[in-house]
């Protein structure tokens, strides 16, 4: 199975609108391996260092688990410090503020669980961690990181892939 991940910046947390969540919810929704799922799990990670980066997950995991994701299943998300991901499970993930050494951690828990990230920082694509940029503020912009997905397994709808941009 194939997880996802998703991500804010800490320098632009306040960018990451509600739209922002949905629209990234609902790229999820042409992920192969969540179409039909009840239940989705997210974690929602941050860099156990940084108090403001902690809090910015709180707000985020409790914006989340208000939304219905895919299909109109439930969304139940969780904080966690990128220092503490371990072989946790999730079948997405969100990224708060990370710093250099919690993003490598994050980077390599992504293709070691084979998650797929979401992020609505552009930095993520430089970083390569993330799979899909999501961004929905006075226009929608989705941009697919083709090599990430394949390394990570993902498999997005013919439909969704021929729409985005591509990395």
């Amino acid at each position: 199975m194939v997880g996802c991940l998703l991500s804010v910046s800490a320098g632009h947390a306040a960018d990451a609108t509600p739209a922002d969540l949905e629209a990234s919810l609902r790229a999820l929704g042409f992920l192969s391996s969540l179409q039909n799922r009840s239940a989705i799990l997210i974690g929602v990670i941050y860099n156990g260092s940084d108090p403001a980066s902690r809090a910015q997950a709180a707000r985020a995991a409790a914006d989340l688990s208000h939304l219905a994701g895919p299909g109109s299943s439930t969304v139940t998300a969780i904080p966690v410090a990128a220092q503490d991901l371990g072989a946790q499970k999730f079948d997405a993930v969100y990224l708060m503020s990370l710093g250099p050494e919690a993003g490598r951690v994050t980077a390599d828990y992504v293709r070691h669980q084979s998650v797929v990230s979401v992020s609505s920082d552009a930095q993520c694509l430089d970083a390569q961690t993330c799979v899909l940029l999501v961004q929905a503020r006075t226009n929608m912009s989705v941009v697919l990181d083709t090599a990430l997905a394949k390394q990570v397994g993902a498999k997005f709808s013919t439909v969704f892939t021929m729409l985005v941009k591509r990395k």
